[in-house]
């Protein structure tokens, strides 16, 4: 198997373009959306390789900081994304079994037109969970691959030639 990466080409002007404004803990959100941005168009399990280009020397210390910077931004991305995942299949179950019930009391009511509307109501919340289970699954799935592959990233810095020289 063919081992293909997606190569994010970064140039960096000035370190504090690197980091937030707040915080040089904390990737600049510009520089973060950039770089899962140039994620798109190809495919989600490429291997990602970062080249930075930079205009001024880093030592060792500086840029393994900055590799840091950018596992960690990406790593808290991650927890965040399968927090919501699991809230959001632990309320599409639910949903399920809400219409679920909707549908045995259907058979077990008297009345005519509340027996419709749980028949519709619970038809609908069926509908509604595996729909979503069926689409959002694979779209939050792919998500968190393309947030995993960018939290390993290979990180390679270059310095450019400066060429009033």
């Amino acid at each position: 198997m063919i081992n293909i990466e997606t190569i994010i080409s970064i140039i960096l002007n000035d370190k504090n373009n690197f980091y937030s404004l707040y915080s040089n803990n904390k990737l600049n959100k510009e520089l973060e959306d950039y770089i899962f941005s140039e994620c798109y168009g190809d495919n989600y399990k490429n291997n990602i390789r970062i080249n930075i280009y930079t205009k001024m020397q880093l030592g060792n210390a500086e840029k393994n900081k900055m590799i840091d910077t950018i596992r960690r931004t990406f790593g808290l991305k991650i927890q965040d994304e399968l927090y919501y995942y699991n809230k959001s299949k632990y309320k599409k179950t639910i949903l399920f079994l809400i219409g679920i019930v909707l549908i045995v009391l259907y058979y077990l009511s008297f009345i005519d037109i509340i027996k419709e509307i749980i028949l519709i109501l619970g038809w609908l919340a069926i509908w509604e969970s595996v729909y979503s289970f069926l689409t959002d699954s694979n779209r939050d799935n792919i998500y968190i691959y393309r947030l995993k592959q960018l939290s390993k990233a290979k990180i390679y810095f270059s310095e450019l030639q400066d060429s009033n020289s």
